[in-house]
């Protein structure tokens, strides 16, 4: 059997209707990847700004044969000025052909993400799987950022939706204890297996909110608007004085502040094409 890879090069802000589009074609999965001669940028501890963000990224998309030629038509129905390139990739080179969409990523000297076959020692390694969270999408890189900037005063951390525990792990790296919840019991179980493979300690169970004790010095979630605004009141509880919330669209992102505010305020908002991420930090008035 062969796959249908089609590519292009887009602005950064077509990628998320880009791929909805594919899955509704029926797309077997989707990949944003650097532009060609695009270096990966990310903040450093001494940045006094963001760096800036490419406005081009490459978008592929993955078809069976048979549904590759009306995904063809659906995007350029969409947006004709777009050029996608078609390659096949047969069955046998699926494996390889996978993996070159997975790069190393550092977000500083102190913290590097790397898929097994790119690790060097040192790096945190987190292998592409079915637990959201890699390293590479832009809520994932703001919440690493975060974590990597508020080490040195954080000494316990919370990550509310763990996913593949990335963000624990880094914490964990960084020097802080760190506690991952996940309703989804699979990931629960990847988590702990990246814990493992990269032998660090931290916590991964489907604990609900209510029944933790905190308060954690740093609380992060990457989830969506609507999930931490109905959770807004057990961060509030949990967060003993840094908040960092990402995988919120542009225009829920005041919402989310609101369910927060007080005795949380926003300090930094920093947008990348759609997505928003949040820091906040408890009042010292309000602080345990």
């Amino acid at each position: 059997m062969s796959w249908i890879e089609l590519r292009a090069v887009v602005p950064r802000t077509r990628m998320d209707d880009l791929s909805d589009l594919a899955f509704v074609n029926g797309a077997s999965g989707v990949q944003e990847a650097p532009a060609p001669g695009t270096p990966l940028r990310f903040r450093q501890p001494w940045d006094t700004e963001d760096p800036p963000l490419p406005m081009f990224v490459t978008f592929r998309a993955w078809f069976g044969e048979d549904d590759a030629e009306a995904a063809e038509a659906a995007f350029a129905e969409a947006d004709g000025e777009l050029t996608f390139e078609r390659l096949t990739v047969n069955e046998e080179d699926w494996a390889e052909s996978w993996k070159i969409h997975h790069h190393r990523i550092v977000i500083s000297d102190r913290l590097r993400v790397s898929p097994p076959w790119e690790a060097v020692p040192g790096d945190l390694v987190i292998p592409p799987g079915q637990a959201f969270g890699t390293g590479d999408h832009p809520t994932t890189l703001a919440c690493l950022s975060a974590i990597d900037r508020l080490a040195g005063e954080c000494r316990t951390c919370l990550d509310v939706g763990s996913g593949s525990g990335v963000l624990a792990l880094a914490a964990v790296k960084l020097g802080m204890k760190a506690v991952g919840v996940d309703n989804d019991p699979e990931c629960v179980r990847t988590a702990k297996e990246n814990a493992a493979e990269n032998e660090l300690e931290a916590h991964f169970s489907d604990t609900e909110l209510p029944a933790l004790r905190g308060p954690y010095d740093l609380v992060v979630a990457n989830l969506y608007a609507e999930v931490l605004v109905g959770m807004a009141p057990e961060l509030i509880r949990l967060t003993g004085r840094h908040l960092v919330l990402a995988g919120i669209l542009a225009d829920r992102a005041d919402k989310v502040v609101e369910a927060l505010s007080p005795p949380l305020a926003l300090t930094a908002r920093v947008q990348e094409g759609d997505w928003v991420s949040l820091h906040l930090v408890k009042l010292a008035e309000e602080r345990g």
